[in-house]
């Protein structure tokens, strides 16, 4: 199975300077900038490079990372007369961790690239590099340094006796171009083949590495074979293929008995190859499987920042716009518990507590159980599915109904857990703790991302106990609340005002109930939206009938809430989803594609990518107070953005692979890449200075 997954990634350990270097230690790499030279050229090209050292144990990687992890970027601010090129990367090694396989460097690596100058001037001249990287073991961290050297500017510049062998290395690990005749690639019967005219022998150990990310499951074993002295490999393609460019770029690395390692360059292009069969006699050796890691093998340290990040997630989760839905009922608990006594208090804090937690580590067991059968989901998955959408506004109405004073749940109507909600009405707590996950959970608050993306590729222990700490932090205050007297006394006395007060609030629930009904729309067509509407007045009807005395009316009520639980049935809420018109904030819109934003890039346009869910109220804030308003529209005309829509709101595998990329489970996601540069990620909660900044700053600068 190939996970596509980034490893933890802990954003409170970013790297910093207080100043810029040439040499900067960072958590777990240190990063040095080095001219090859002893001064800079007036005119013509010579080298620089940035020298990572990773920790033993620790990795950086190469510009198609494999199945996690992020490629090593390199900004430059140079001298108007100077010009940087590209990476030039050297050929790298495979990592296996757990059930992934990565491609990198764990020992120190020069990362080369040449400066060009045309007329520089002045007696001395300043390079600065802004590096970003990611180093892994068994967690990620990733790392940022601002690198500068001065040096003299000279008409003749000699090589640096001091750094002249780590460029010797460094050159000799660069793939060289291939010499033969052009190789050929195939795509046939899930696998990617390869044909490469030799010389070649039953000897020769090679391993290929694709530089596009998605062609092969790096997981899977290559395998060889040799045929009239033509090498023939094949690997399973990546279940995320999505389609092959001509030519294929890669590496080769060839490894012979009593020869140095050599790497070539290869440009396949498309041709008649047939696949090497699937024997493992012919597969190549590559990194040894390794079992899926166990609660041991993560690091102490790593796990309790990791824990730390959820909790601080679910924290901050009651300030966004997602709980909004639970508002009116989290208020009404939050205020009842004024007169009570604090063992009351604490009962409802605890059971809250619990309903919070264990509908949290319920969610991640399902979801990780469908992600192990192969199922592209993510975070807030529940609400992909009109059923589940149309379910869950039947029971907002039905609350809203009790607030109303319609009827009163937890009363004679409900007495198969009469027993249960007798106990300090600890029962309303706890499934008021679950509707807030289940109605909340879609949308991800700032560190949720970083702490859901370590989990979901945990053993189930190390997982359940980051989703634990979630749902602690998601119910950290109502904790406060009955177990801190202080806390408690802040709240309103409770007194007559109080039933008007839960009437007002069964709005909020209608709102939502409505809302939940237009989800469903936008995902099974109106016509779902008629079926629900139709059945919510069963429901009222239901209410109405139990208020009446006798038993014909208990039976009406029965009716009518079982035909209001019927179309949740309808074969119209599992109907594909229907296109929902959007208005996009500026310009026309266009539906993400990889191979649209990459087309885009490639002509050097700006383009921001906003993957939103009509689920997602955090993603629909965003967009009313951000993305539409004049000032970010006039930025996107000035600035010719490229307006790119990713609509999650029912379950779409290609953008679950995206926000995996990224190393997100949930929307919303925005993603910015100026003028063809690397794409950059802006913050959950925008704002439009945000967004106008990131649109308008230079290319790789953000």
């Amino acid at each position: 199975m190939n996970y596509r997954i980034g490893w933890a990634v802990i954003g409170l350990l970013m790297a910093g300077t207080a100043g810029a270097q040439r040499i900067v230690e960072a958590p777990h790499v240190r990063a040095e900038l080095l001219l090859e030279d002893t001064a800079l050229q007036a005119n013509g090209t010579q080298w620089a490079g940035v020298l990572l050292r990773p920790d033993e144990g620790w990795h950086v990687y190469w510009q198609n990372p494999g199945d996690s992890g992020l490629a090593t970027r390199i900004a430059w601010t140079l001298p108007q007369a100077m010009r940087a090129g590209d990476i030039h990367w050297p050929y790298p090694h495979a990592e296996a961790l757990g059930p992934l396989t990565n491609y990198g460097y764990s020992d120190p690596t020069l990362h080369l690239v040449p400066l060009t100058s045309t007329g520089l001037t002045g007696s001395t001249a300043t390079l600065s590099a802004k590096v970003e990287w990611l180093v892994c073991a068994d967690i990620c961290i990733p790392g940022s340094a601002t690198l500068s050297l001065e040096a003299p500017v000279s008409d003749a510049a000699a090589p640096d006796a001091q750094h002249a062998q780590v460029f010797r290395d460094a050159r000799a690990q660069l793939p060289k171009a291939w010499p033969g005749d052009a190789p050929l690639h195939a795509v046939a019967n899930g696998s990617f083949s390869l044909a490469v005219p030799g010389p070649w022998t039953t000897d020769d150990r090679v391993a290929y590495f694709p530089v596009p990310n998605d062609l092969v499951d790096h997981a899977q074993p290559q395998r060889v074979a040799v045929d009239d002295g033509v090498l023939r490999l094949s690997q399973a393609l990546s279940a995320f293929h999505g389609g092959l460019s001509d030519p294929v770029e890669g590496v080769i690395v060839v490894r012979r008995d009593g020869a140095p390692t050599q790497a070539f360059a290869l440009r396949s292009t498309r041709g008649a190859v047939a696949a090497v069969p699937a024997d493992p006699s012919t597969t190549a050796p590559g990194p040894e499987a390794s079992a899926p890691p166990t609660a041991a093998d993560v690091d102490t340290p790593a796990l309790a920042w990791v824990l730390l990040l959820a909790f601080a997630g679910g924290l901050i989760l009651n300030l966004m716009p997602c709980v909004f839905p639970v508002l009116s009922l989290k208020a009404m608990a939050v205020i009842r518990s004024r007169d009570q006594s604090p063992r009351q208090r604490q009962w409802h804090a605890l059971a809250y507590t619990a309903g919070v937690i264990l509908s949290c580590v319920g969610i991640a067991a399902l979801l990780l159980g469908l992600r192990a059968g192969g199922a592209a989901i993510g975070w807030g998955f529940q609400l992909q599915s009109p059923i589940v959408v149309g379910a869950l506004a039947y029971v907002m109405f039905a609350l809203g109904l009790s607030l109303s004073g319609l009827f009163a749940l937890g009363g004679r109507w409900t007495g198969m857990g009469q027993t249960l909600t007798q106990a300090n009405g600890s029962t309303g707590s706890f499934f008021t703790g679950v509707l807030a996950v289940v109605v909340a959970s879609p949308c991800t608050a700032p560190f949720m991302g970083t702490a859901l993306g370590f989990a979901l590729v945990q053993p189930p222990l190390i997982a359940a106990a980051v989703f634990a700490a979630l749902g602690l932090g998601l119910a950290s205050p109502f904790l406060l609340i009955g177990f801190v007297p202080a806390a408690a006394r802040l709240l309103p006395r409770p007194g007559a005002w109080m039933e008007t007060f839960k009437q007002f609030m069964a709005f909020p629930l209608y709102l939502t109930a409505v809302w939940l009904v237009w989800v469903a729309g936008q995902q099974a067509g109106p016509g779902v939206m008629a079926l629900l509407l139709g059945g919510g007045v069963l429901i009222a009807m239901a209410v109405w009938a139990l208020t009446r005395p006798g038993k014909a009316w208990r039976a009406v009520a029965a009716v009518a809430a079982v035909l209001a639980l019927s179309v949740l049935a309808q074969p119209a809420l599992r109907a594909p989803a229907g296109t929902a018109a959007t208005q996009a904030p500026a310009g026309a819109e266009s539906v993400y594609s990889d191979a649209r934003f990459d087309a885009l890039r490639a002509q050097g346009k700006t383009v921001f990518v906003n993957f939103t869910a009509d689920w997602c109220i955090s993603c629909k804030v965003n967009e009313r107070t951000t993305l539409s308003r004049p000032q970010v529209q006039q930025a996107f005309r000035d600035h010719d953005v490229t307006y790119l829509k990713g609509d999650w709101t029912r379950s779409d595998p290609a953008i679950t692979r995206v926000l995996e990329r990224y190393r997100r489970s949930g929307v919303p996601l925005y993603l910015v890449s100026v003028k063809g540069g690397s794409p950059r990620v802006l913050p959950q909660a925008l704002t439009p200075d945000i967004v106008i900044s990131a649109v308008s700053a230079p290319p790789d600068a953000l």
